[in-house]
């Protein structure tokens, strides 16, 4: 057995991937008396994870690091542990991974409040296929339980709530790459100007507080439009909606969608799926059985057979079903 924590990002000792998680692993696997590996993969984490999420907020999307961020490590420690003899790695998410006609596919966790699934839709069967998930059965309070009894200091860890490399949150980071906000309008959904905006990534699908437009009513952002500059504002029943496309679809028995269920968020419950019709080029358009609030360019769709993830795709804009 041998411990492995990749080098990701560290301007400022990130909490996931920097020196205090290096810090963090090295003591656990000293305590273990296990081999430690902590290699260096900065470079590529900036050009295939950090930099796509810098693009994705200019275009006005709203990204998930995370999922790319598992693609990316999954596959390096597999590689590693590869090169070191292993034959295949176990990781802290919680999650499980089950075997259905000879294929391993991502199953929810049993403690549903910490389930990581949603972020996972991405990792290839190659890697699924030697990835073990042991926290899987196990809640978070029994985990800590069990690393303090076996004396890692890792068991009075807090949690990241953000992306690792930005954990002030999306707009903190962006200022802080040097990317500046540029002023442009506030629009209605017919493209009235309503009013202005000091950067259209300063917003979020759903935001209600800070658009400084009077209006006789709430108004709520719908959409932000990276090539236009626009923030597009509307009322609250202007959020729900039914149809949405995806694209970079991966298919693991998708079907026509009947009998699943596709979340749209993390930590948001998932809802059914009413038809799923494939456009080809890894794209599809998806209705929903009901209308849900606030769908999120940018954002995973992840399709789910009960438990069990059968498929995903990134938000893409409005289609006709």
């Amino acid at each position: 057995m041998r411990a492995a924590t990749l080098v990701l990002w560290d301007p400022c000792g990130a909490a996931c991937h920097g020196t205090d998680a290096m810090a963090d692993g090295k003591s656990s696997a000293e305590a273990l008396g296990i081999p430690f590996y902590s290699p260096d993969q900065q470079i590529a984490f900036r050009r295939l994870v950090v930099e796509p999420y810098i693009a994705g907020y200019l275009a006005g999307e709203t990204p998930n690091p995370c999922v790319e961020c598992n693609r990316f490590r999954l596959a390096k420690l597999l590689t590693l542990a590869r090169s070191t003899g292993a034959a295949g790695i176990a990781t802290g998410h919680y999650a499980r991974v089950v075997w259905r006609h000879g294929w391993p596919f991502v199953a929810r966790a049993a403690d549903r409040r910490k389930d990581q699934s949603y972020m996972l839709w991405r990792v290839s069967r190659e890697t699924l296929a030697r990835l073990d998930f042991p926290l899987g059965e196990m809640t978070k309070g029994e985990v800590r339980g069990l690393a303090a009894a076996a004396g890692l200091a890792v068991a009075a860890r807090s949690e990241s709530q953000e992306a690792c490399f930005a954990p002030a949150g999306p707009r903190q980071f962006l200022r802080a790459q040097g990317v500046e906000p540029r002023a442009g309008d506030v629009v209605s959904g017919d493209g009235a100007v309503l009013g202005c905006h000091q950067g259209q990534w300063n917003f979020t699908v759903g935001q209600r507080r800070g658009l400084r437009v009077a209006a006789g009513e709430p108004l709520y952002v719908l959409e932000r439009c990276g090539r236009q500059n626009q923030v597009v504002a509307g009322p609250r029943e202007a959020l729900a909606r039914e149809v949405f496309g995806v694209r970079e679809l991966v298919d693991w028995g998708l079907g026509d969608g009947t009998g699943l269920t596709v979340q749209l968020r993390y930590r948001s419950r998932a809802v059914a799926v009413a038809r799923l019709e494939h456009r080809g080029a890894g794209q599809a358009c998806v209705r929903l059985a009901k209308p849900f609030e606030a769908v999120a360019v940018g954002q995973s769709a992840v399709f789910y057979d009960g438990d069990v993830v059968v498929g995903g795709g990134v938000i893409s804009a409005q289609e006709s079903l």
